[in-house]
């Protein structure tokens, strides 16, 4: 028997709420994943809140996405979920031994894309397990709304662009990303170079997908001038009305396109415990929308063909 569930949406272009069905079973529905999976590929976020579901279902759920990630930290010592080596808890509360729950802490935390300074993770399943009263808000927002929002001449700018995005310790904190200080240019050329216009597979459509440093390296621009620009994009997203914040509590279930998406969170006093199961798949590296090498000429003459693959004129 397929599995039915009541679809509300959150905006209206952009995350549903899923009500009325139970999301334990639903999971071993194949009709079912593949509505959801439609869901998310057209609306980029689902939130199923009231929902008793097992750690086991959890990772199930979300493998449907992609491979599984291991996204703890390492050489922490922390309980996670025992028995489930893709469960990543988040927590800033220590269990009665004296160990940490998780990897985690209270801090608020900025707009970001998780894991980007390696190969991304596609989609990620937050399952909430225990939160402060109130609960604080998750911040989710749309980045090809984002995109489609900016002038023409921007993406054209922005529309061959790639940048490297390094690992800055806590860089997601809104401390760190208030006051730490830029490390040495060879430190900020170490990681995965990605298109600051992406691909979004599910809908083929452009992300703008950016890195979560402001001074980051982008290949070809000196320092100031990749500076100036990334402050200019992280600015334009910031004031564009495309986002949802959700206040998870215990047993709030919320899955979403980190391809598309960035998020952030509140922050809660540290003597008060949250505790939040989180579960990544990968899926496929970074494409860049608008590529050199498949730019259409034909048709152009050699003169416009010769603007277009300079760059000159776009092509697209």
């Amino acid at each position: 028997m397929s599995c039915t569930f009541e679809v509300e949406a959150l905006t209206p272009g952009f995350g549903v709420k899923l009500t009325g069905f139970d999301l334990e079973s639903a999971i071993r529905d194949p009709s079912f994943l593949k509505d959801l999976k439609s869901l998310v590929d057209s609306r980029l976020l689902v939130y199923a809140p009231g929902q008793k579901l097992s750690p086991q279902a959890q990772q199930d759920l979300t493998s449907s996405f992609g491979p599984l990630a291991n996204i703890k930290w390492a050489g922490y010592d922390a309980h996670h979920v025992p028995g489930c080596e893709w469960i990543k808890v988040i927590s800033n509360g220590l269990a009665p031994d004296g160990r940490p729950h998780g990897d985690g802490n209270s801090s608020a935390q900025i707009w970001h894309t998780d894991a980007t300074w390696e190969v991304p993770v596609s989609h990620v399943a937050f399952y909430c397990r225990q939160t402060p009263e109130p609960a604080p808000k998750t911040g989710f927002k749309n980045m090809i709304a984002v995109y489609e929002a900016l002038p023409d001449a921007t993406k054209h700018r922005i529309a061959r662009l790639r940048a490297i995005h390094h690992l800055y310790p806590k860089q997601i904190e809104v401390k760190v990303h208030a006051e730490g200080p830029s490390l040495p240019r060879e430190r900020r050329e170490l990681g995965f170079a990605h298109p600051l216009v992406r691909r979004h597979f599910g809908s083929d459509k452009a992300i703008l997908y950016l890195p979560t440093r402001r001074d980051s390296v982008i290949l070809g621009m000196p320092d100031e001038e990749a500076r100036a620009l990334l402050e200019e994009l992280w600015s334009f997203a910031e004031s564009v009305d495309c986002s949802i914040a959700v206040p998870l509590r215990a047993d709030d279930f919320v899955l979403w396109d980190n391809r598309a998406c960035v998020h952030n969170r509140e922050g809660w006093p540290e003597d008060q415990s949250r505790i939040m199961w989180h579960v990544a798949a990968f899926g496929e590296s970074s494409t860049p929308m608008f590529p050199r090498q498949s730019l259409n000429v034909i048709g152009l003459s050699p003169e416009a063909a010769s603007k277009v693959l300079m760059g000159e004129e776009p092509g697209y």
